[in-house]
């Protein structure tokens, strides 16, 4: 049977499209209940006029994800707060897609893929951003930077281990590189230990001379992600949880640098 400790590690991989970050680090997720192979997880968006197509995506995510687990043999996924909840837990848990849920709304037949792949593209470039400056902070050079390969980079505990000529430190950036590289996968983006580890989003490599006005716009991605991250925690927690104590400090931290 299924174990609770593998169903939230398989939530951890599903992450609110907006905000980029994994609904259980938001306080999402309510309850899981598992009943032999069958797994239902309960969660709660922070606005009942959250977009319905990113609550769809999340219902789906989460019924995706759960269901690779070994033993898993159906997943049923309940949204709270959501103004069209009823629908989106019907359609998903029939496995329906996001147009064949809402056939008689013209505004809601926008393909849902290319919307998921426009906001995966903010996150990767939002954590690409991060790590870069925190590269920077931390005395390594742009050239250094853009030659990293994956395999150069070990994680160290919350830190990250450059295998650069002398090794290098860097702090408190083991879970940026975890969403980083979470990024780089969905986009099918390479993996390899010889890949580079910062490309452009077509996977090419990130000329030196160019890097300073490539961060210029990618920062603009991650600010816009950590707005919207905290606007939407803090409705979260004063609507429903006023009495739970989240750390979203680090989701800011990582996501405000520089």
């Amino acid at each position: 049977m299924p174990t609770l400790t593998e169903i939230y590690r398989a939530l951890a991989e599903v992450y609110d499209p907006e905000l980029d970050t994994p609904i259980t680090e938001l306080g999402f997720v309510n309850e899981v209940h598992v009943a032999d192979g069958h797994v239902t997880v309960t969660y709660t968006v922070p606005t009942f006029w959250c977009a319905p197509n990113f609550v769809f995506m999340m219902s789906q995510d989460i019924r995706h994800e759960v269901a690779q687990i070994p033993g898993v043999t159906q997943v049923t996924v309940i949204v709270h707060n959501n103004c069209l909840e009823d629908e989106i837990n019907r359609g998903v848990n029939a496995g329906r897609s996001f147009a064949e849920t809402f056939p008689d709304d013209v505004d809601r037949q926008a393909d849902l893929e290319a919307l998921r792949h426009t906001f995966t593209v903010k996150g990767f470039l939002a954590r690409q951003d991060v790590l870069i400056r925190r590269m920077r902070q931390a005395g390594l050079a742009d050239a250094v930077i853009l030659a990293l390969r994956i395999g150069d980079v070990m994680v160290q505990g919350e830190d990250l281990l450059l295998q650069t000529t002398p090794p290098q430190r860097v702090a408190l950036a083991a879970a940026d590189l975890r969403r980083y590289l979470h990024k780089r996968r969905r986009l099918h983006l390479a993996m390899t230990a010889d890949a580079y580890l910062f490309t452009t989003v077509e996977d090419r490599p990130i000329p030196e001379a160019e890097l300073p006005a490539y961060l210029r716009y990618s920062r603009s991605a991650r600010l816009n992600i950590a707005f919207n991250t905290s606007l939407c925690e803090g409705l979260l927690r004063t609507q429903f949880f006023p009495e739970r104590q989240y750390d979203y400090s680090s989701v800011g931290d990582r996501l405000m640098i520089g």
